[in-house]
């Protein structure tokens, strides 16, 4: 990208390609849509996601009003930084207050899903008043690894998988950390198989829903991706909270869930939304982790009516 800019190549109609360099030098991708008079999307991915979740809220909404979508650092074509210890959630805070300032936008209305909850709740922590509205999908507000394939139920014991993870977590992250160099070559041989394809959604997401086309992207950007920036990112939410801003939240917000989500269960789901004043819970029985591209059009509907009490 000589100029820094470049149309994008795909249906993103009407975006643009941008690259820019935080604080520290990180080279950071940033995609963007300018046009509408709305108030902006600004779309936080995933752990290990670089986009794929937003395909159709933005063919749904490009146009219509501006969106902003940031590769996280280590993420898609955005650069591992050189110091891994950046790799927390208030320096992605701080990398989309940048990617903001860039587009020149001043703020707009924050869809985070699964990890970019967290991000969403931080930005609204540290950037209020660029904070607009929230709209939190299939994302816990703290602590994922605690809640991570839990019981069905709050009240339920957390079965054998959650609490063998909790023993072996830290051990684990440490040990991708520092053998990455070694694990690499099985590591992308697996993901790029059919059997990674069928076992992530037979198991994971709902296979009547899914289409293959939506959800192949996902794991084939796992498959390029350092996963020293996957586990250090991991560790650090392991270890973040945004529940105390719950009830300060004070901006039209949507919660969504989905009643076959194993990574941030419907229980999860409801405590978040039972400690946000006046918030709209949309639960999707039978929606999984992958509830933007598994349900999109109830979720547009949802969007829709958070976007008029925003504009409004």
């Amino acid at each position: 990208m000589a100029d820094g800019t470049r149309r994008l190549s795909s249906w993103f109609v009407g975006g643009v390609e941008r690259e820019l360099f935080a604080d520290d030098g990180t080279r950071l991708i940033v995609r963007a849509w300018h046009e509408g008079t709305g108030t902006p999307l600004i779309l936080c991915d995933g752990l290990g996601c670089d986009g794929y979740i937003w395909k159709y809220v933005e063919r749904r909404f490009a146009g219509e009003r501006p969106l902003l979508h940031l590769q996280y650092r280590g993420h898609g074509r955005s650069q591992v930084p050189n110091d891994l210890d950046t790799l927390k959630v208030e320096v992605i805070v701080d990398d989309l207050a940048r990617a903001l300032d860039h587009a020149g936008l001043t703020g707009g209305v924050w869809l985070g899903h699964s990890m970019g909850v967290q991000v969403a709740l931080e930005a609204f922590r540290r950037l209020p008043e660029r904070v607009h509205g929230l709209a939190l999908l299939c994302g816990a507000c703290e602590r994922p690894i605690d809640t991570w394939h839990h019981a069905a139920f709050a009240d339920e014991e957390a079965p054998f998988g959650n609490r063998l993870m909790q023993r072996i977590f830290d051990g684990l992250s440490r040990g991708v950390i520092d053998n990455w160099r070694v694990l690499r070559p099985v590591w992308q041989r697996l993901l790029r198989s059919e059997t990674a394809y069928r076992l992530a959604v037979n198991g994971e997401l709902n296979p009547e829903l899914v289409r293959p086309d939506d959800f192949r992207p996902y794991l084939l950007h796992l498959a390029e991706m350092d996963m020293r920036v996957f586990a250090r990112l991991a560790r650090d939410l392991s270890e973040h909270s945004a529940r105390d801003v719950l009830p300060d939240i004070d901006v039209p917000t949507l919660v969504v869930g989905g009643g076959r989500d194993r990574f941030a269960p419907l229980w999860v789901i409801e405590e978040l939304h039972g400690h946000i004043p006046e918030a709209e819970l949309l639960p999707l029985v039978l929606a999984s982790h992958a509830a933007p591209i598994e349900e999109p059009r109830l979720i547009e509907r949802a969007l829709e009516r958070l976007l008029q009490r925003v504009d409004g």
